[in-house]
């Protein structure tokens, strides 16, 4: 298929992606919560079992090492960090032990498929009335003969579900989810839908030089829960006037967009970098999402390191 096709199965339809590409971990004992909280923007304390929140990892200097998706089960937390950020959170976490009753340990063994698109709860096939319409919630569900921790998915672009299920069934749960009419969908068609979206990602849009502001995903901090590290400096931040730099879509002139990571240019000095470019089959352009300075707003011409230029757009790009 066409990315085409698959941007329109999103849209239109329930696309189906493995998600094993981010890190997973787990955190086990009766402190578990009450450390976690201290180490992410996001309230942890009052998470009940079958809900979830997102939010971010931050240094001492209020600057993001991963995002975080959280599960909140009856006797554990299952953490999803980015790509390549299990270990290193987990090294991170563990130099916080003391008298903690909490153990920091791999999720290797649960795979989490994500199914995207209007059509994905057609395709579940589940009786979804314990979800809700919070997102983040999960709850264990009968999906078509497997039982999975199935989770309402945010950040994706499109309506989404995570089924975490034991690495030894997943490929067997795919094949039944695609007889159901689910359709695999690549890289590049979930990245244009995102883009589109506005939604930025981990590694690509942002990472350890970022501030959680210049992410522009409000739902990741909470500014009443109290202390966690980098706290401090996120809510003067906050309280202060905000950041320098903030995400903006970018819609390139003509058919070809910069490398990714292209500088931006605006009266003649760099005013940023384009972080992600991708063709969008639902606006016809090439379009990206670029972390600028604050000072270039919407409406806004830039020139682009390389040749060409872009008009600088609010997010999200597509309604």
């Amino acid at each position: 298929m066409t990315i085409e096709d698959e941007h329109r199965i999103l849209r239109e339809g329930c696309g189906i992606a493995d998600l094993s590409w981010r890190g997973r971990l787990e955190l086990v004992g009766a402190d578990r919560l009450r450390f976690l909280h201290n180490y992410v923007t996001c309230d942890v304390k009052g998470l009940a079992p079958g809900t979830g929140a997102y939010g971010f990892f931050t240094s001492p200097q209020g600057r993001i090492l991963s995002d975080a998706v959280l599960l909140a089960h009856q006797d554990r937390l299952w953490v999803e960090v980015g790509p390549g950020q299990a270990e290193p959170i987990s090294a991170h976490l563990r130099k916080f032990i003391l008298a903690d009753r909490v153990e920091v340990r791999p999720l290797d063994d649960m795979v989490p498929i994500a199914l995207i698109g209007p059509r994905a709860g057609d395709v579940l096939g589940a009786d979804l009335s314990a979800l809700g319409d919070e997102t983040w919630r999960h709850a264990r569900v009968m999906v078509h003969g497997t039982e999975v921790t199935l989770q309402r998915r945010g950040l994706l672009g499109a309506p989404a579900w995570t089924l975490w299920t034991s690495a030894s069934v997943a490929a067997l749960l795919t094949e039944r989810l695609v007889a159901e009419g689910a359709r695999p969908v690549g890289a590049e068609a979930l990245e244009a839908l995102r883009v589109e979206a506005g939604i930025p990602r981990f590694g690509q849009d942002f990472g350890p030089e970022s501030f959680p502001q210049e992410t522009g995903i409000e739902e990741a901090v909470n500014y009443t829960k109290g202390c966690y590290l980098g706290q401090e400096v996120v809510a003067r931040i906050h309280y202060r006037g905000g950041v320098q730099n903030v995400l903006r879509g970018l819609v390139f002139e003509g058919s070809e967009g910069p490398a990714q990571g292209a500088a931006v240019l605006h009266d003649g000095r760099e005013a940023g970098r384009a972080t992600t470019v991708v063709r969008s089959p639902a606006l016809g352009r090439t379009v990206g999402l670029g972390v600028l300075h604050r000072r270039v707003e919407p409406g806004t011409r830039v020139e682009v390191e390389g040749g060409g230029a872009a008009e600088v757009r609010e997010l999200p790009l597509r309604p």
